[in-house]
């Protein structure tokens, strides 16, 4: 698929899909989820960005150890929903972002709870959060300017990890307004959980 409405259906149909495996309801374990049709037809641009995501992510001493189906579960969702960015070096992969809108019970679960976002959660709120940053070979110097030029977005989480990945903080950048200077702030988790319980929407 090369045109803007190819893009567009893929777009629609990946949502129909998710809303699909949301309205099975839960199932015994014993079961196996069923996958809406066609949702194997993926256009050869996804999976070429998909393996340069796989190939980032194995030159990372974060990402390496995480399980196959750890990663693909963590790069699937935005994948379909374009949720990405690829950084490219004459042609070639050089660094990828990930990021989600999640509602406040989503946002617990992940950045309280550190559990794994489901396909659901990835656009189900207003709360913006950088998932994963992946710069083997650096790019810093491109990557973060990014991060500003969206006048609509005025806050932006992340978890950021220690080395091992046993530890993690959630990093805050924030703002006024498109055009004032960017706070940084950085929470543990029982700050983090105070601070989202003192926000007018609370926890769910």
């Amino acid at each position: 698929m090369t045109g803007k409405s190819d893009s567009e259906q893929f777009f629609r149909a990946t949502m129909r899909h998710f809303a699909e495996l949301r309205e099975s309801g839960p199932l015994p374990s014993s079961s196996a989820r069923p996958f809406p049709k066609d949702w194997f037809d993926l256009p050869e641009p996804f999976l070429a960005d998909f393996g340069s995501l796989f190939y980032l992510a194995a030159l990372t001493r974060y990402h390496r150890p995480r399980p196959l189906y750890d990663l693909f579960a963590c790069f699937e969702p935005p994948l379909r929903l374009g949720q990405y960015k690829l950084f490219r070096s004459n042609g070639h992969p050089r660094a990828a972002i990930t990021w989600a809108g999640l509602s406040p019970q989503a946002e617990y679960r992940f950045a309280v709870d550190h559990k794994p976002l489901g396909p659901e959660d990835w656009n189900s709120g207003t709360s913006h959060w950088l998932v994963d940053f992946i710069a083997p070979f650096g790019h810093l110097d491109q990557i973060v300017p990014l991060l500003t030029q969206n006048p609509d977005v005025l806050r932006l989480r992340t978890l950021w990890h220690n080395k091992p990945g046993t530890r993690y903080r959630i990093v805050e950048w924030s703002r006024a307004s498109a055009d004032d200077r960017i706070d940084i702030r950085s929470y543990g988790v029982g700050q983090f959980k105070r601070l989202l319980k003192e926000q007018p929407h609370g926890r769910a």
